[in-house]
């Protein structure tokens, strides 16, 4: 299985060898379930190209003795183009998800201890990868704002959820000893159950916060950008 994952991941490189690179965001969260904190996530997200027309974005979750590692590729609009995933436990690998788009397809593969899952399928236009239980990909997701509704890809579950993006309205999150000015999102399914997020962005539309309330679950930044605004 590692030597799977290892060949998917080198769809990641063409894209990264020769090209020029800005940061957007890097830094870690912690993460809570009912209050307890249980893990962590470190990410950073960058830039590439001559003109900064595509994201990279990275990241680690660490929850007990499980790890999973995630990489994006995405172009200008956040558009996913490849995707890989890792899940080991206790060093072993237990999982591998790969995926890319071509002309608009979704091709995606996951290799886990039941089998193997193969899927193709149609991205539309506006879709993001999202991953559950994965904070710093939703910047790709809330930098749109509001508008039509967007489509998440789930490269895990080689699925797409249809959602839309409510603001509600200015917030503040407390990191430390420090209070942020923020905004706070719901995302939600199109058919108006309840929120499968919220989440807090500063000004400039970092992720700053993250909640699952059907799943208990929390991430807090560790420290906020230095570039946020507080008091």
């Amino acid at each position: 299985m590692r030597h799977v994952f290892v060949a998917a991941s080198v769809l990641l490189l063409p894209l990264v060898a020769g090209a020029q690179v800005r940061l957007i965001d890097e830094g870690t969260f912690s993460i809570f379930a009912d209050g307890e904190r249980i893990g962590r996530e470190d990410f950073s997200i960058r830039a590439t190209g001559a003109a900064g027309n595509a994201y990279i974005a990275q990241g680690n979750v660490l929850v007990g003795s499980e790890r999973r590692s995630v990489a994006l590729n995405a172009d200008s609009a956040g558009f996913p183009l490849r995707y890989t995933h890792e899940t080991s436990v206790d060093g072993r690998v237990v999982e591998a998800v790969s995926g890319e788009a071509r002309r608009g397809i979704w091709l995606g593969r996951a290799i886990h201890a039941r089998g193997e899952s193969v899927r193709e399928f149609r991205l539309p236009p506006n879709s993001v990868a999202v991953e559950t239980g994965v904070a710093h990909q939703l910047w790709f997701l809330l930098r749109r704002g509001i508008g039509p509704a967007p489509t998440i890809l789930l490269p895990r579950d080689l699925g797409l959820l249809r959602v839309t993006l409510e603001d509600a309205g200015p917030d503040r999150v407390v990191i430390g000893p420090r209070e942020f000015v923020t905004r706070r999102w719901v995302i939600r399914p199109v058919d108006g159950s309840q929120p499968v997020r919220e989440a807090w962005t500063d000004l400039e539309g970092r992720v700053l916060r993250v909640r699952s309330a059907s799943e208990g679950l929390e991430a807090l930044r560790d420290e906020a950008p230095p570039e946020t605004p507080g008091r």
